[in-house]
C-alpha cells in the first residue's frame, strides 16, 4: 500500500506552501473518488499550468531523493504514469506476499484500510486477498459486498458463501437461474419424460436395447452441471443448503400452472437429488440435519434396485408412522422421528444406492411443513412416483389372483396415501395445512376395482384375437380420472404396460378414458400429460415398426389425432417423438395425410419450439458458468456433456437418441432436422401440399436471447 500512500497530501514538501487560490487538500489519500474530486476542484479554480503543477506536487513521492531518479527516468523516455504504476504493482505484490502470514488482528486492520478501494481494479486484489484469509468476515463488510454484483463475482467462494448465509434473498437470486435450468438439462428433462426409466426388473427394456449398462442415479447426479453449481454454492453451509431447498419449495408452490408438469416436477427432483448429491460426497454437516434425508436415501436405494421390497416398505412405514396424524395448521409441533436400526460405516465413501442403513440423518424434532411438504416433494420425483405406481399395479394383480378387494391390502392402502401425498404436496405448501392423507375411498372402492377388471380381462383375453376397435369406457372412470391426478398416473402407466405387451384392446380402452378425461379438464392440464405423450409415441413407433399398428386403426386415430398432435406443444421432446412416429409411418401414410399431420404439428408447437430455443441458451449459459466457477466434483465430471435435448450420451434408456444426426446449432428448435428428413423421404411434401412446412424449413433459426418467452 506504500505506492498508494504516495498520493497522500502529506507527501508534499513542507517548505512548499500551496497557492493562495488552491483548494484545500483532503486528509484522505487522493485515490478514487476523493482524488477525482480534488483534481476537478484544482482544475476549475486555478489556471491550467498552475493546476497541473499543484496536482503533481500533491501526488509526488514522499522522499525528496526520488526526484533525481524520476528526472533520470524522464531522460530515459519513461513516462511518470508508467513509473507510478510500476511502483504501485511492486508495493502491492510485496503486501500480497505478506497477507498469508498476518494475524487475524492485522488482517482486520488491513481490511479496514483497504476496503474503501475495493472498487478500483488496480487495488482490488488486496482487500480480496484479505477477505479470502479472514474468517469470519465482519458483518458490516458482508452487507457492502452484497450490494455490488460485479464485485461479488470476483469474491473468493468462501466469502460468497458468507454473504449468502446472511442474505438469503441474494442467495436465491444467484441460484434461481441454475434451479430453473436444472429442469431443462438432459439428465433431468429426458428422464422426466421417459416413463420407462427405472422400471422394476422384468418390466424394463431388454438388455439389447439399452446400448450399454444402465446409468445409475449416482452417475446422473455426478454428471449434472446444475447440481455441481448448487453444491459449490452450498459447500458445507447448512444455512445455504436450507436456502436452496426453500427455493425449490417456493418455486413449486408459486408455479402458475394449476397442474404439475415437467417444470414443476423438476423442482421436486432437484430437492431430493441435491440432498443425495451431498450425501454422495459425504457432506454430513448438511445431510444429517435434513429431516427427509432418510426418506430420500431409502427411495434412492429402491430406484437403484428397481424394486420396493418388504425391507424398504418397513422403512417407509417407520418414517411416515409418526406423521400419520390429523391435519396440522401453520403452527409448529414436535415430531419424534424413529431412529434407524443400524448405523452406516463411519467415514466411508459408501454409495447412497448401496445396501445398508442411511445412518443418523433425522433430527429429534422438525416443522411439519419441512417434513410433510418436503417428503411429498421427494415422493413427487417422477422416477420415484412411477416406481411406486408399478408396485401398486403389481399388488393389484395379486389381489385379482387372490380375489380380494383393494381395501384388504394394508400396503396398497399405504402406497396410495404416499401417491396422494406426492400429488398433493403443492396444495399443502400453498395452504400451509399439512396432513398425511388417508387413502381416498373413491380410489379404493371405485377406481381400483375398475383397473382390476381390466387386469382380469387381460388374463382371460386371447392375445391373438384381433382388436375389434370397441372402446366403450365407464363414465365413472372418466370422472375419476378428471378429478384425481393419482388415478391419471396409474392409468397412464397401466396403459403403457398394455401397449408393451401388445394388448391393444385394453390399452385403447384406457387411452380413450384418459383422452376423454383430458377433454373434460382445462386446456392447461396438457403439460401434466407430457411424459405420457412422449412414452406413448415411443410405444406406438415400435408397434408401427413391428407391423402391429397402422394409421387406419382405432388406436392410431385415438392416440395420434386426438392426443399426440395436440401434445406437441408441451415439451420439445414430445414433438420429436411424435415426428419419429410419423417418420416410421411414412410408407403407410399418403403424402396428403403426412402433410396434414406436419402442418398440424407445426401449428400446435409454436410456443414449444420457442421455449426450446430459449432453454438451449440457458443451458449453454449454465455450463459456461459452471466451467468458469470451477464447481467440478470428483467422479463423473462431464458424463452428460451433451447439454440440452438428449444430444450425445444423455439419451433415453434404450439408446435410440444416439442415432441422431449431428447436434443442431445453438438457436435451433431441436426438431427441424426431422422435418427435413421427412421431406426427403416423401417427395409429395411441397409448397402446394404443405405451405407452412416449406415456409418453416426455409426460415433460418435466430440465435435466442435468454429473455425470450
Amino acid at each position: 500500500m506504500s505506492a498508494t500512500n504516495t498520493l497522500s497530501p502529506s507527501h508534499a514538501a513542507p517548505s512548499e506552501a500551496p497557492p493562495a487560490n488552491a483548494p484545500a487538500v483532503p486528509q484522505a489519500p487522493l485515490v478514487g473518488a476523493v482524488g477525482q474530486e480534488y483534481v476537478h476542484s484544482v482544475l476549475t479554480s486555478m489556471n491550467p499550468q498552475a493546476a497541473v503543477r499543484e496536482v503533481q506536487k500533491q501526488g509526488s513521492f514522499r522522499s525528496r531523493r526520488c526526484t533525481p531518479l524520476l528526472e533520470l527516468l524522464d531522460q530515459l523516455g519513461l513516462k511518470r504514469a508508467e513509473v507510478y504504476k510500476s511502483v504501485l504493482e511492486a508495493a502491492k505484490g510485496r503486501l500480497l506476499e505478506a497477507v498469508p502470514r498476518m494475524s487475524p488482528e492485522k488482517l482486520t486492520q488491513l481490511l479496514e484500510l483497504s476496503f474503501a478501494y475495493v472498487g478500483l481494479p488496480r487495488l482490488r486484489d488486496i482487500p480480496l486477498a484479505v477477505l479470502g484469509r479472514l474468517q469470519p468476515v465482519p458483518a458490516a463488510f458482508l452487507k457492502q459486498l452484497a450490494t455490488d454484483q460485479e464485485l461479488f463475482q470476483d469474491l473468493p467462494l468462501n466469502v460468497q458463501q458468507e454473504v449468502w448465509e446472511v442474505d438469503k434473498k441474494l442467495l436465491q437470486q444467484h441460484a434461481l437461474p441454475t434451479v430453473e435450468a436444472y429442469g431443462y438439462t438432459t439428465e433431468t428433462l429426458l428422464r422426466a419424460l421417459d416413463m420407462d426409466e427405472f422400471l422394476p426388473g422384468p418390466l424394463g427394456p431388454p438388455a439389447k436395447l439399452l446400448g450399454g449398462p444402465r446409468v445409475s442415479r449416482r452417475a446422473i447426479r455426478a454428471g449434472s452441471a446444475a447440481l455441481k453449481r448448487l453444491m459449490g454454492m452450498a459447500g458445507r453451509s447448512l444455512a445455504i443448503y436450507n436456502g436452496l431447498a426453500d427455493l425449490c419449495r417456493v418455486r413449486l408452490r408459486d408455479s402458475e400452472s394449476p397442474y404439475c408438469g415437467v417444470k414443476e416436477a423438476s423442482y421436486c427432483t432437484l430437492r431430493s437429488q441435491l440432498l443425495m448429491a451431498l450425501h454422495d460426497n459425504n457432506i454430513s454437516e448438511i445431510t444429517s440435519k435434513d429431516p427427509v434425508h432418510r426418506l430420500a436415501w431409502s427411495l434412492d436405494a429402491c430406484l437403484k434396485d428397481r424394486v420396493l421390497d418388504e425391507k424398504r416398505m418397513r422403512e417407509l412405514h417407520q418414517f411416515f408412522g409418526p406423521l400419520n396424524r390429523p391435519t396440522i395448521g401453520s403452527g409448529h409441533i414436535k415430531v419424534r422421528m424413529a431412529a434407524p436400526r443400524k448405523r452406516a460405516r463411519e467415514g466411508s465413501a459408501w454409495d447412497a444406492e448401496s445396501a445398508g442403513a442411511p445412518g443418523r440423518s433425522t433430527s429429534a424434532s422438525a416443522d411439519p411443513a419441512a417434513l410433510l411438504g418436503d417428503a411429498g416433494m421427494v415422493l413427487r420425483d417422477p422416477a420415484t412416483m412411477r416406481l411406486i405406481i408399478h408396485h401398486v399395479l403389481r399388488r393389484l394383480e395379486r389381489l385379482v389372483e387372490a380375489e380380494q378387494s383393494a381395501s384388504d391390502d394394508p400396503d396398497l392402502v399405504f402406497l396410495t396415501s404416499l401417491l396422494q401425498l406426492a400429488a398433493g404436496c403443492r396444495a399443502m405448501l400453498r395452504s400451509r395445512r399439512f396432513s398425511f392423507p388417508a387413502a381416498d375411498p373413491e380410489l379404493l372402492h371405485s377406481f381400483y376395482p375398475l383397473i382390476m377388471n381390466f387386469m382380469l380381462e387381460v388374463q382371460i383375453q386371447d392375445p391373438n384375437e384381433p382388436d375389434d376397435g370397441a372402446t366403450e369406457v365407464d363414465a365413472n372412470l372418466v370422472t375419476t380420472l378428471s378429478k384425481y391426478e393419482v388415478a391419471r398416473h396409474i392409468s397412464q402407466v397401466f396403459c403403457l404396460e398394455c401397449l408393451a405387451a401388445s394388448n391393444l384392446h385394453t390399452a385403447c380402452c384406457l387411452l380413450s378414458a384418459l383422452v376423454q378425461a383430458l377433454e373434460k379438464m382445462s386446456e392447461r392440464a396438457m403439460p401434466e400429460f407430457a411424459p405420457f405423450a412422449a412414452t406413448l409415441a415411443q410405444r406406438l413407433t415400435k408397434l408401427v415398426g413391428a407391423g402391429r399398428l397402422a394409421p387406419d386403426q382405432p388406436m392410431w386415430e385415438l392416440a395420434v389425432d386426438r392426443f399426440l398432435v395436440l401434445a406437441v406443444d408441451t415439451e420439445g421432446q414430445v414433438h420429436e417423438e411424435v415426428l419419429r412416429l410419423l417418420t416410421a409411418s411414412v410408407g403407410k401414410l399418403s403424402a396428403h395425410q403426412l402433410a396434414t399431420y406436419l402442418q398440424a404439428t407445426l401449428q400446435h408447437s409454436r410456443k414449444s419450439r420457442k421455449r426450446t430455443k430459449r432453454r438451449q441458451a440457458e443451458v449453454e449459459n449454465l455450463q459456461e458458468a459452471v466451467a468458469n466457477a470451477g464447481y467440478e466434483t470428483a467422479g463423473y465430471a462431464g458424463y452428460f456433456s451433451s447439454g440440452f435435448g438428449g444430444y450425445g450420451t444423455g439419451a433415453f434408456s434404450d439408446g435410440r437418441l444416439l442415432e441422431r444426426p449431428e447436434k443442431p446449432k445453438l438457436g435451433g428448435d431441436g426438431v427441424k432436422f426431422l422435418y427435413q428428413a421427412l421431406v426427403q423421404r416423401q417427395p409429395g411434401l411441397n409448397q402446394q401440399t404443405a405451405p407452412l412446412l416449406v415456409q418453416y424449413l426455409s426460415t433460418p433459426d435466430p440465435v435466442p436471447q435468454l429473455g425470450d418467452a
